[in-house]
């Protein structure tokens, strides 16, 4: 199964919490929410997991690389800009086509 982690967002209105940290990685209960996101991915059977990506992009890479650590295979997609939910899904498209 394959699974689309939405984490382009710059989080402004949560204010100085996301001035050199993206929204995905604020820590609660000592993980980043994205990595309880990958968790719950996992534990749910999904092993392949697609993540766009936006604001501080290199910080969420550098924490989950490839996602072997976690025991998922992450892919990237940067946004130079931001295009919105829907917009988001487009480039990840072709990965999910024939998911089931």
């Amino acid at each position: 199964m394959k699974a689309i982690i939405l984490a382009a967002g710059k989080g402004s209105r949560l204010g100085i919490s996301t001035k050199d940290t993206p929204k995905p990685m604020i820590v609660i209960n000592t993980k980043p929410i994205l990595e309880h996101n990958i968790r719950m991915c996992k534990e749910a059977g999904i092993t392949d997991i697609h993540i766009n990506l936006h604001y501080l992009p290199e910080k969420i890479k550098n924490y989950f690389h490839d996602g072997s650590k976690f025991g998922v295979n992450i892919k990237y997609n940067y946004e130079p800009k931001i295009l919105g939910t829907a917009g988001a899904l487009i480039p990840f498209l072709n990965e999910i086509r024939d998911e089931k």
